[in-house]
């Protein structure tokens, strides 16, 4: 039986103009900024844990957590790229996938049930909701875009491996 399934696209340009190195190196720098940023707007909270509420305290833990660990997660992955070792990469992938997921739930959730957020007033005026959505939107297709870019890299350096990019 001949499979008829066709292979995942593996683009050969970054960004359209930059080699797949070089545009996944500052990817990576732009997560981790992201994720510095995540982790020093989190830890800016914590200090203040006494006059917040529980729920807030556990969202901004739950933020510098899940940050700290993409952190790493990405600097496995340039590490493995640097390395060219496919297993850095592919163990970057899965975890990064799952604490980026994790991201986007504290995100969610803060934007739902955080007392904190009601009563600054920020989310009663229709602009700066559509505001929240766009961004979680670019997030999304950025984080998106992001890990196609590490899978690339890893099926790339896989295949000058071995002749095969299945996982082994």
């Amino acid at each position: 039986m001949i499979s008829t399934k066709m292979p995942l696209p593996m683009p050969k340009r970054c960004c359209g103009c930059l080699s797949l190195e070089a545009g996944f190196f500052i990817l990576c720098a732009i997560s981790i900024l992201a994720c510095m940023a995540n982790i020093a707007a989190g830890a800016w909270n914590l200090p203040r844990n006494k006059l917040r509420e529980p729920e807030d305290n556990l969202i901004s833990m739950s933020m510098v957590m899940f940050s700290t660990l993409s952190t790493i997660s990405n600097l496995v992955a340039g590490t493995g790229v640097c390395l060219r070792r496919s297993g850095y990469l592919q163990l970057s992938l899965v975890f990064n996938s799952v604490f980026i997921v994790c991201l986007f739930l504290v995100a969610i959730v803060t934007c739902l049930f955080s007392p904190e957020l009601k009563k600054s007033e920020f989310l009663d005026s229709p602009g700066n909701i559509a505001l929240v959505i766009l961004l979680m939107f670019a997030g999304a297709a950025y984080s998106i875009y992001y890990l196609m870019m590490v899978n690339t890299l890893y099926r790339t350096i896989k295949l000058t491996e071995s002749n095969s990019a299945i996982p082994i």
